[in-house]
């Protein structure tokens, strides 16, 4: 199982190590930072997933406090 959980890990290192030279490779081309935010948020639902995420915070504070 410990094979598995390395194996995991070094796939999410990668997909963050792409994604920052993603994000690099975008600045230096003249991205400016709303900009590469739009494009994320339209594709991945950024801002949704974080508001979903604070309604969940709040009602398992609600539930457990």
């Amino acid at each position: 199982m410990k094979k598995g959980w390395k194996i995991v890990i070094a796939i999410v290192l990668v997909a963050l190590l792409l994604g920052a030279v993603c994000v690099g490779v975008g600045f230096l081309t003249g991205a400016d930072m709303a900009r590469i935010y739009s494009v994320l948020d339209d594709r991945y639902s950024i801002t949704a997933y974080y508001e979903y995420a604070i309604q969940v915070a709040e009602v398992l504070k609600a539930e457990l406090f």
